[in-house]
Formats: C-alpha cells, sequence, structure tokens
C-alpha cells in the first residue's frame, strides 16, 4: 500500500509531490500520469510568464500567492538549474483614460509590496525605443522562465527523494474506503492512505469517480498567440502588457518575449472543442456533446 497517491504529472502534481516527500520523507509516494512525460498539458503550454501580482486585490490570497511564488519560483531555479529571465513588464498607458486607470494600478501595486517605477513618456520610450504611450509602470520582478522545464526539475527532485512515478498510467476508476482508496489503472489495481488529484482539464471526471458531483463544469478556451518573424526577436526589451480595461476585465493583448528569445503576441480565445486539445483541428466527440448538453 502507498502512502500518498498524487493523479497528474504536471507542475502542480510535480510539485505537491515534491513537497510532500521533502516533509514525510519516510512516507511512499506515487505519481500517477497518464500521458508518457511530465508537462504535457496546460504546464507545457502557456507562455511561460513569472508574475509579479500586479493586478490583484492587496491582502487576497491571490496577491500573497503571486509575490511569494514568484520569490520561490526564481530560488527553485536557482537551486535547479534552471534557465529563467528577470526581464521586467511595463504596463503601458496610451491615453489620458488609461493613465487614471494606471494611476489605481500604482496604488494597487504598493499595498501588494511591488517594487515598481512610474515612468514618463520620455522615460518610456528610453527603455522601449518601439512602444508608443503616454506613461508606463515598470515592475522590475516580472520574468519569463519555461514551465515545463520546471515541471521536469520537480519530477527529478521527486524521484531523488525516494518518490515513484509512472507514466503512461490512466486511472480509470476510484473507491473511497474507510482506511485507504483504491485506485484502477489502465495497468493494474494500487490502493493508497491518501489520494491527491492534481488532475487539471480532467478534474472533474476524477470526482466523479468518486461518486461526487463536482458542482462545476469545464468549458475549454484556447488562447491563441502569434509568434512574431526571427527578424523582429529584438523588438521590444521587456514584457509589455496594456492598462486593463474594468469593462472588460481579460488579460488583454501583450507581447512576451519567452525564454527562448521570441516574441509572441495574443492572446486571442476560442472554444477548443477538445479539453485538452491545443491545436486548431483538434477535436473530441465526447467534450463536444458535454458542451453542449450543459445548459449554461
Amino acid at each position: 500500500m502507498w502512502d500518498f497517491i498524487i493523479i497528474g504529472g504536471g507542475i502542480l502534481g510535480m510539485s505537491t509531490a515534491m513537497q510532500l516527500q521533502q516533509t514525510y520523507p519516510d512516507k511512499r509516494l506515487l505519481v500517477l500520469e497518464k500521458e508518457h512525460g511530465p508537462a504535457q498539458h496546460q504546464s507545457g503550454h502557456n507562455s511561460g510568464v513569472i508574475h509579479a501580482g500586479v493586478y490583484y486585490t492587496p491582502g487576497s490570497l491571490k496577491a500573497r500567492f503571486c509575490l511569494e511564488g514568484n520569490r520561490a519560483t526564481r530560488a527553485f531555479c536557482d537551486q535547479h538549474g534552471v534557465d529563467y529571465v528577470i526581464c521586467g513588464k511595463l504596463l503601458v498607458a496610451t491615453d489620458a483614460l488609461e493613465i487614471q486607470r494606471m494611476q489605481a494600478l500604482w496604488e494597487r501595486t504598493a499595498a501588494n509590496g511591488l517594487e515598481r517605477e512610474w515612468l514618463s513618456a520620455e522615460a518610456l520610450k528610453e527603455r522601449e525605443p518601439n512602444i508608443r504611450g503616454e506613461a508606463a509602470i515598470y515592475v522590475p520582478s516580472s520574468g519569463i522562465v519555461d514551465y515545463a522545464q520546471v515541471t521536469r526539475a520537480m519530477a527529478a527532485e521527486f524521484e531523488r527523494l525516494g518518490g515513484k512515478i509512472r507514466y503512461g498510467v490512466e486511472v480509470k476508476g476510484l473507491e473511497e474506503r474507510r482506511a485507504e482508496v483504491v485506485v484502477s489503472t489502465s495497468n493494474d489495481t494500487l490502493s493508497s492512505r491518501y489520494l491527491v488529484t492534481c488532475a487539471g482539464l480532467m478534474a472533474d471526471r476524477v470526482i466523479r469517480m468518486l461518486g461526487q458531483k463536482p458542482g462545476f463544469t469545464i468549458c475549454p478556451f484556447r488562447g491563441e498567440y502569434y509568434l512574431l518573424p526571427e527578424q523582429h526577436n529584438h523588438i521590444v526589451n521587456h514584457l509589455i502588457y496594456p492598462i486593463p480595461d474594468p469593462g472588460m476585465p481579460f488579460l488583454g493583448v501583450h507581447l512576451t518575449r519567452m525564454i527562448d528569445g521570441r516574441v509572441t503576441v495574443g492572446p486571442n480565445a476560442v472554444l477548443a472543442l477538445k479539453r485538452e486539445g491545443y491545436r486548431k483541428q483538434d477535436m473530441s466527440l465526447r467534450d463536444i456533446a458535454q458542451m453542449l448538453s450543459h445548459p449554461g
């Protein structure tokens, strides 16, 4: 019998497993991942930004976790030799109304304990010759990293500490008993004293395996980013973000310098025809039917 079984080999699953093994070095821990390697889904399909915590309500868990997570991510990367770049973020205002909104962000960043600098139009142009704006907030602690590489480093550390990982093993059924949880997989049947699920886009289906109603429905939207031609890799020096519009509280189109030097612009958001579909042609009849049958 295992002491802990963790479902999911993304960054949440591997981080949870690593920290549990650090906390309970004598316990037997197992990670189950249906793919043949870690970070095959959301953890390997994101912009890779190490966020500073600019937008979150002061005092909220999101604000605290983002600030602490920024520091912890950089410390982990330093310890395990994972490349990252702290290039900083610029939030650019293009008119008088956005300057007013930027003032609110300026006060929020102060309340969240972030280092930041107010840039005039001239100072902005000096930092970013190809960006035009009336003013900007410079947040130096934002950066960029490859989160798939971070996840692989966590998996390696977990195994070094004595944990076990089984790839290519999909969970098919769960049964909760008084003193154990029985996990039926595509290979065999396992039992564990505790079960932790970090199943990402399959979270609701894992809950249903336990005979519970999840109380939510996953409706997948895919973020689309465009890659600038290679000759434009040096068009910006920082991460470039717009000032958020309170009436449309989305991230807004931004320029992202990737860890490999490329620059992306986006995102667009489109309804995905498959939960774990990252290309336009990816489609799942099961996922489509589930979406269409939901009144939302």
